[in-house]
């Protein structure tokens, strides 16, 4: 563990700062992430602060990895400088490796592998570099250097799901996606360096201070899925007419619980909600009129705003009642957070929130399912940002899809 204040303090007096892991832990990684904003900061760079530390952490995460590798395939009893030995080893290194991550820290700690990483500022950069102490195989080198050949043809990752078979299982989707990050950026993926030494592996990442953002190209997905967008039809006319009620002062609670009443779903919504334990009081609420006059028209105009987005959605997409499980979790919690943190009035438009906050992503199974597997795949892997891979492979993430939904 390091404190990246301390670490910030020796990079800004202009020394070189250097750090040792035999593994990298989740707490390591905040460490990493909270030094990078600091030095961002000091760059006026901040814009770069997700982008930057998914490279960082691939580069980090990559050389554990290899190390990783080694004892993998010393368990096995296989050479890994052997080509017959190195595809038997891989076959089994996702499975007993990659997804079994956590596991991997007590065997690194035990074994005579370490990363070293090491900052500093020099000539209006921020350097950054990891090395390993493992060498790389000549046939590994091969197909890294083909990757990194490959990813210089592609715009984002739908470019490089597409150029994948569905046996690669994602291989070498990391290397790859910090090719396009670097190039889409405005870092440059000349500013990212492999050296395969005799006893070592050494990666090197440059960030100029003076990075100025540029407009990736539009992803084909991008416009597929605002098409998307466009197509969904609009609340149904029985709900527009009762939100015209809501904002007509001149409207009485009679009127407004009449047109709810010719909805029997949204009737039954609205009486499950007044029942529910947070307005619930000594006696049950059986009219329409008293459920108006308990939740209030501002919680009933969210309540109708989400059943007509949650009725349009559920009959396009079959998937959507996973998300909104989730999605109704998140209101939950956030309704009990606004009302723990004393901000009662926050709780109606918090629990709103939570429960639209990923809307976006019902959109995204309009999609090829090819992609979504592949996109949630490397969302997943390495914890990544799940938007910032979203928007890195369909130019669009969806929290903006979302926003133009509502």
């Amino acid at each position: 563990m390091f404190d990246p204040n301390i670490a910030y303090d020796s990079l800004i007096s202009g020394a070189e700062v250097e750090l040792q892991h035999k593994f990298v832990s989740d707490d390591d990684l905040k460490n990493y992430y909270n030094l990078f904003f600091l030095i961002l900061s000091y760059y006026d760079q901040i814009f770069l602060l997700e982008v930057g530390f998914t490279i960082i952490k691939e580069i980090l995460i990559n050389a554990v990895k290899a190390n990783a590798k080694r004892i993998h395939f010393r368990k096995l009893n296989l050479d890994i400088n052997n080509l017959e030995d190195y595809e038997e080893g891989m076959e089994s290194f996702a499975d007993e490796v990659t997804f079994k991550w956590n596991e991997q820290e007590v065997l690194l700690n035990e074994s005579e592998f370490y990363i070293n990483s090491q900052f500093q500022f020099k000539d209006g950069l921020f350097v950054f570099s990891v090395e390993n102490n493992a060498t790389v195989q000549e046939t590994e080198q091969e197909r890294i250097l083909k990757r990194i050949e490959a990813a210089k043809g592609y715009n984002d990752l739908s470019d490089a799901f597409e150029d994948m078979s569905d046996s690669s299982e994602s291989a070498g989707l990391g290397l790859i996606l910090t090719q396009i990050l670097l190039k889409n950026s405005g870092i440059g993926r000349d500013r990212f360096r492999m050296e395969f030494l005799p006893n070592s592996t050494k990666v090197t990442l440059e960030i100029p201070s003076n990075v100025i953002p540029i407009v990736p190209p539009v992803s084909k997905f991008n416009t597929k899925v605002l098409d998307e967008v466009q197509k969904l039809p609009a609340l149904p006319k029985t709900l527009n007419k009762i939100l015209g009620l809501c904002n007509n002062p001149d409207s009485s609670i009679s009127n407004l619980s009449i047109e709810i009443e010719k909805d029997p779903a949204l009737t039954a919504d609205l009486l499950k909600l007044s029942n529910s334990a947070y307005y619930s009081g000594r006696s049950k609420v059986k009219t329409i009129q008293d459920a108006i006059k308990l939740v209030g028209l501002k919680n009933l105009k969210n309540l109708l705003y989400v059943s007509g987005v949650t009725k349009i959605l559920n009959s396009r997409y079959e998937k959507a009642s996973e998300i909104w499980e989730h999605s109704a979790k998140c209101s939950f919690f956030a309704r009990n957070l606004a009302q723990e943190l004393n901000l009662g009035k926050l709780s109606d438009i918090s629990a709103t929130a939570g429960l639209l906050h990923d809307i976006g992503k019902l959109v995204l199974l309009s999609l090829d399912k090819n992609i979504t597997d592949r996109v949630e795949f490397i969302k997943g892997k390495e914890k990544n940002n799940s938007v910032l891979i979203e928007e890195f492979t369909l130019g669009i993430g969806h929290p903006e899809i979302g926003s133009k939904l509502l």
